[in-house]
């Protein structure tokens, strides 16, 4: 990746020297720019663009130059590809649309250039993009007019769009944030947004990452990388519904992947995730302060309207007011002397207009041990203050770097004066007290999702019985069928689970004359049937023996409504469990980012709440116990208004074992164990039925 964005030569095949075409403009850009190194172009005909010699053929240049970007109609690409590799070039950005974005799966092209880039040992970008920029040595390969940009910028951004790239760059402008580095990977043929994030995670020079994805190539290799980065990783995670997938899809070929799947591994992974256009850039903004490393804050305000509206954005984002120490208090009261506005946070500031008084209270305020981050509402004419807001900013840029908390700054003003402000100014600045609060809950969950992450500890060391997985397998293959309930029963049970035991009966007579304990549950066994409970396949808390056989006897009759009938292939006695609390614990292989596991509430409550939470599998036994505190339904776990608390330990140990299971059984596409009855403290977990299938 280093000649790609440090490349001491370049070359734009498709520059044409007599007319303004998107080739010109690239070399245009760089010439203008100063681009440090040399640049050519390659047309039909010789010529110059702005001092850049146009020659007519690749093997004419005068060197072998590091990089060459292809901006040619699609058809040409391979020929020219042909030829930089005969020419030794060995890294190509193609720039060229026209591939399978637009012919549904047509990857002729495709693979035309993917041979000859085997061939001649050449790593390449695209096809359907917009390349690289290097800020700092100003090397430009979009296509679009770049203004000066100063260099120095510690902010990268790797995009699928080259348009939401270049929107999001004029809007970095905007906000006084300064690029270092910027790829777009358009469709990602070969290298991907994995290539380049594994490059800037190691750059010297990069601080913040930030990313536009519409699908993920290799999830589980991002994650891998996102899970181990020390820098914070923004991500906007577009094409998110069925709705936006096909028009992805003939945009940048990108494959959506489920969006919950891409939720829980940013949560893993502790990756920023931006919802939107104004998160994304937000987030920008505040992950370059300190972080938020509690939620409790301090609320100061030039007007008392805002400060309540400060204070509904807080709760919404589960943050706390501090009580105001009385120190604080007689301290605010020997800097400045209020008549009507109480001290008490929220702090009305609507009597001050000393602006030297606003920077010692806001200094106070970051003195106090429990407060973990300010929220300041600057409301202001600019005709009479532009100039003293700015200096307050410089005193709240020193501030936050002298007491390593941040500082989210609301400023109201005309919107000339907003604009030049937040161009000019360094410090971020917000629009309005909802976004200042919503960017710390970005900066205070991030901190909170990397602490959990670097805590993670190790994985549990459970072994797998493949052996007996395999037998089970090979019996369902040769009937051609998915595994039974007692089959997939003693699935779990390979890995660790202990699970309710059962006896499989093929007939009433035979249940009639099994030694069992009452209550029991009957179950039935059918290859046709996964949802038993859909034919009404369950019957629960059967006393004796005698209603034992009349409720098979009742099954085999009213299967015979039933169309088509299901398969009876015997039935499942199992004890009744104890009570507790109806869990769920599954799992499957995701095409994008691998095995992943799934835990909530379960019973008949899954599919109505959907309260479960996602992880990549494995998990750690910590990675678990988080999983089951971001349920909704946590609380009723931990026994909320006086009922019984659940053993969360052991529920935890599942979800790590079917995880395990998972990540080693590979050829299990998907297993529910549902319920999973979770007892009080102590009594650990019931395994009453699970499903597999296998891929």
């Amino acid at each position: 990746m280093e000649k790609f964005f440090y490349p001491r030569s370049m070359v734009v095949i498709g520059a044409s020297a007599n007319k303004m075409n998107l080739g010109h403009i690239i070399v245009l850009n760089n010439r203008k720019n100063n681009y440090e190194g040399n640049i050519y172009g390659v047309s039909r005909e010789e010529g110059d663009i702005a001092g850049a010699h146009v020659y007519d053929s690749v093997e004419k240049l005068p060197e072998v130059p590091d990089v060459a970007i292809i901006i040619s109609p699609a058809q040409t690409v391979p020929d020219f590809m042909e030829a930089c590799g005969k020419k030794g070039i060995k890294r190509i950005v193609i720039e060229s649309g026209g591939f399978s974005e637009y012919s549904e799966g047509q990857q002729t092209l495709e693979n035309k250039i993917l041979e000859i880039a085997e061939r001649y040992n050449i790593r390449f970008i695209g096809p359907n993009c917009i390349g690289m920029v290097n800020f700092d040595i100003k090397m430009m390969m979009p296509f679009g007019f770049f203004s000066e940009t100063p260099s120095g910028g510690r902010v990268a951004m790797i995009v699928q769009s080259g348009g939401v790239g270049g929107s999001y760059l004029r809007a970095f402008g905007d906000n006084a944030i300064i690029p270092g580095k910027f790829a777009a990977v358009g469709n990602k043929l070969q290298l991907d947004e994995v290539d380049i994030l594994d490059y800037l995670i190691k750059d010297e020079k990069t601080d913040v990452i930030s990313m536009y994805l519409e699908g993920f190539k290799r999830g589980r290799a991002f994650f891998d990388l996102a899970v181990n980065s020390d820098k914070p990783l923004i991500v906007q995670k577009s094409n998110r519904s069925n709705l936006t997938a096909k028009i992805a899809q003939s945009h940048t070929t990108a494959l959506s992947a489920d969006d919950a799947v891409v939720d829980g591994c940013f949560r893993q992974a502790a990756v920023i995730r931006a919802e939107d256009d104004i998160d994304f850039i937000n987030a920008v903004k505040i992950i370059r302060l300190p972080l938020m490393k509690s939620r409790r804050v301090a609320i100061l305000s030039r007007s008392g309207g805002h400060a309540v509206l400060t204070v509904d954005a807080c709760a919404k984002f589960g943050f706390s007011l501090v009580d105001f120490p009385p120190a604080f208090i007689e301290t605010v009261k020997t800097i400045y002397h209020t008549r009507v506005i109480a001290h008490q946070n929220p702090l009305d500031l609507g009597e001050i207009f000393d602006y030297t008084i606003f920077t010692r209270i806001l200094e106070e305020a970051l003195k106090l041990p429990d407060v973990d981050g300010v929220l300041f509402n600057h409301l202001y004419i600019s005709s009479y203050e532009a100039e003293m807001s700015r200096d307050f900013l410089s005193n709240v840029t020193r501030l936050v770097a002298q007491y390593q908390k941040p500082v989210a700054v609301t400023v109201n003003t005309d919107a000339p004066e907003m604009l030049s402000i937040s161009r000019d100014q360094g410090y971020p600045l917000f629009a309005t007290p909802l976004m200042a609060a919503k960017a710390l809950d970005m900066s205070a969950t991030y901190y909170e999702e990397k602490t959990a992450r670097n805590a993670r500890g190790n994985y549990v060391q459970s072994s797998v019985d493949s052996a007996a997985i395999n037998k089970i397998k090979e019996h369902c293959q040769f009937e051609k069928r998915i595994p039974l309930t007692d089959e997939a029963l003693k699935i779990a049970e390979a890995a660790g689970i202990r699970c309710i035991n059962g006896i499989a009966v093929k007939s009433a007579k035979e249940a009639g004359e099994a030694k069992l304990e009452f209550p029991v549950a009957l179950k039935l066994l059918s290859r046709d049937a996964s949802h038993k409970s859909d034919v009404d396949g369950v019957q629960l808390k059967i006393q004796n023996h005698k209603k034992l056989v009349r409720a098979i006897s009742g099954m085999k009759k009213s299967f015979r409504n039933i169309t088509p009938r299901p398969t009876i292939d015997g039935f499942l006695i199992q004890k009744m469990a104890d009570d507790g609390v109806e869990c769920f614990v599954g799992g499957r292989q995701d095409p994008v980012f691998g095995p992943i596991v799934i835990a909530g509430l379960g019973g008949i409550f899954l599919e109505i709440f959907k309260d479960t939470a996602i992880r990549l599998a494995p998990v750690t036994k910590s990675e678990a116990m988080d999983m089951l505190k971001k349920l909704q339904a946590y609380p009723v776990l931990q026994g909320a208004r006086g009922k019984m608390k659940a053993d969360i330990d052991a529920f935890a140990d599942v979800i790590c074992r079917v995880s395990q299971l998972l990540a080693t059984a590979t050829d299990i596409a998907e297993i529910d164990l549902n319920p999973v009855i979770v007892h009080k403290t102590g009594k650990g977990v019931s395994i009453v039925d699970s499903r597999v299938f296998f891929k």
